[in-house]
């Protein structure tokens, strides 16, 4: 059983509210029922902060900008409604429970190793196949003619790797002409680790809206200027 609650990623005493508590992700259990319940904790991101600009967290009225820029008129942050912006979130920036944590809560032999690999990577791929399988054929058939697909990267770790540094590390996108390459910033910390983030694995995961505006929209825009095969409508 998996829930999640959406709060800001930062969750330092200075950033107003100043009464907020911890968010942490979470797995118990449950004995009755022999299944486990696992919580994440995820924020939609709509613009992009430097580690400088929110002093690696601790100015927290630059931190709450972040969460409401993309949809409050900030004259110097708000996204511009030109048609040239997505209006998607950029990423979903998620705390999730490591699986060497898991396997612990299973009674199984646990071993930091079970986190390597690019576990971020992986879930962004499914996110990617997700907003293809529920496109409509028409919209799959022009984007896998005239479109630049996404590709998934391997995860990359920030430098250094302390949770600032992976907070305002955004998802990234690399033009590669043919292609958008799509890569993951992450942290992993192991059961032995520091308790502020023991047993949490970080993840900066894609959006499936803000895959689904590519095949519809943003993976068109070096398509031929052909009305007939790239014009979309889209109703939200």
């Amino acid at each position: 059983h998996v829930e999640n609650e959406f709060h800001l990623l930062s969750d330092e005493g200075l950033i107003p509210p100043y009464y907020r508590p911890k968010h942490r992700p979470n797995l118990t259990k449950d004995e009755s029922g022999g299944f486990l319940r696992s919580l994440t904790v995820a924020q939609l991101r709509y613009v992009e902060l430097s580690v400088l600009q929110v002093a690696a967290g601790l100015n927290g009225w630059a931190v709450i900008k972040e969460e409401k820029a993309g949809v409050l008129a900030d004259r110097k942050m708000a996204i511009k409604d030109d048609g040239g912006n997505p209006t998607s979130a950029i990423e979903i920036g998620t705390k999730l429970v490591s699986r060497e944590a898991a396997f612990k809560a299973c009674g199984a032999q646990t071993s930091p190793s079970l986190d390597q690999g690019d576990r971020c990577k992986s879930i962004n791929q499914d996110a990617y196949q997700l907003a293809l399988n529920v496109s409509s054929q028409r919209a799959l058939s022009r984007f896998q003619r005239l479109g630049r697909p996404l590709v998934m990267a391997a995860d990359k770790k920030p430098t250094p790797p302390a949770g600032p540094w992976w907070i305002w590390n955004y998802l990234s996108y690399t033009d590669k002409s043919s292609e958008v390459e799509v890569a993951s910033w992450y942290a992993f910390y192991p059961l032995s680790g520091p308790a502020y983030g023991a047993g949490n694995h970080y993840c900066k995961l894609l959006s499936p809206a803000r895959a689904l505006e590519w095949i519809y929209i943003d993976g068109l825009r070096k398509a031929p200027k052909n009305v007939n095969e790239v014009n979309v409508s889209v109703v939200v």
